[in-house]
């Protein structure tokens, strides 16, 4: 009896010790992260940096602080002309893309709805002469409040996109602090890894280096899951569009992977819309075959993300998926890898800890086998 006590004691202390340990976490990342991100990404970017300054430095034999200035430089200055060459393109097409949507509507859609309406009310004539004139009416209806709701669509994009200014001077500032703050970490980096770390307990310190090494490499393998996803969905709409015959497959197909990698938006977000104008166009076998390709990716993709993220990084399917789901809830975007990764790097915790709670073990002698005859006297 007392020793059913202790263990339940010993269990309701984990729990809450682990409880206590999530609830700390989520608040750390969902609240104090956020308000401090700029501090947070330069810290970031100088310990993904610290390894080719640490090269470079001995490679070239030159201080450790000058060659971290002179990468950070070279960095900054590669990330803002490509921030600028692709924000000014991106940023004019779409704007341009909005201004046309009327009259690609008006040129394009319309006449589609206007042929497909047609083809309805010819149905509708031979079976039921008096439901023509209802069909006539909702089709008015309907295509009147389509042409009316991409005109305010369009309005209300090139607002959104003026309004978005009004946020580019706060961001503007975040900024400037990252960079700032950048220079100051990729310098001193190890002092301020010092510093942090020793305001840590020892036990403390000790499970924060683990923690930092478990992380990264569940990051990269991570990374090179998502490669495979990728790899996997670039081939399938690569192969897709060239049995429809659609010139520069590979290039969409690239541009249509890397959107699958999104939660958020996948690759409906390319296929569905470009099936449903080729539906309306009247290009049916282009149509159908977009809305089959979709399906097949689709499926694909949700049946092998778990397995192949969960083989890489040692989780269960099931769990795997089950963490992305729960991770992406609480945190967005960011939790569907973060929540796998934490998990990942808590196992690997309590694996250590058990390995060296058996080595602290005395030995103890093993249970005679049952196949082992008795020693006779």
């Amino acid at each position: 009896m007392e020793n059913d006590t202790a263990r339940m004691r010993s269990f309701l202390i984990k729990f809450a010790y682990y409880a206590l340990i999530i609830a700390i976490a989520y608040c750390a990342f969902k609240f104090v992260v956020p308000f401090f991100m700029p501090f947070v990404l330069a810290f970031l970017l100088a310990f993904l940096l610290k390894s080719p300054i640490n090269w470079l430095s001995a490679r070239l034999h030159l201080p450790r602080g000058a060659v971290a200035v002179l990468m950070l430089i070279l960095f900054y200055a590669v990330a803002v002309t490509l921030a600028v060459l692709l924000g000014t393109r991106l940023a004019v097409a779409g704007a341009d893309a909005f201004k046309a949507l009327p009259d690609f509507y008006a040129a394009s859609l319309e006449p589609a709805l206007r042929r497909v309406e047609a083809a309805l009310s010819e149905l509708f004539s031979r079976f039921n002469p008096q439901a023509q004139g209802m069909l006539d009416t909702t089709g008015q209806s309907l295509t009147q409040a389509l042409g009316s709701a991409v005109s305010s669509g369009s309005s209300a994009a090139l607002a959104a996109m003026t309004g978005a200014a009004s946020h580019v001077p706060g961001f503007f500032v975040k900024l400037l602090l990252m960079i700032v703050a950048s220079f100051f970490f990729a310098v001193d980096y190890y002092k301020v890894a010092s510093f942090l770390a020793n305001l840590l307990p020892p036990q403390g310190k000790s499970m924060l280096f683990r923690i930092k090494q478990g992380g990264v490499d569940a990051v990269l393998k991570f990374a090179r899951a998502y490669a495979v996803l990728l790899s996997i969905t670039f081939a399938e709409v690569a192969v897709g569009l060239a049995l429809l015959g659609v010139k520069n497959a590979p290039l969409i197909a690239l541009v249509t992977a890397v959107v699958d990698i999104l939660p958020v938006l996948g690759t409906g977000t390319v296929l569905i819309p470009w099936a449903a104008y080729e539906l309306f166009a009247g290009r049916w076998f282009l149509g159908f075959g977009l809305l089959a390709l979709y399906g097949v990716v689709t499926v694909v993709r949700q049946s092998l993300e778990p397995r192949i993220v969960g083989r890489e990084i040692g989780l269960y399917p099931l769990a795997t998926l089950i963490c992305m789901f729960a991770g992406a809830q609480l945190f967005g975007f960011w939790g569907m890898f973060g929540l796998p990764i934490g998990m990942v790097i808590f196992i690997q915790l309590r694996r250590e800890e058990r390995a060296k709670a058996v080595a602290a073990a005395p030995d103890k002698p093993a249970p005679p086998s049952e196949k082992t005859p008795a020693a006779r006297p």
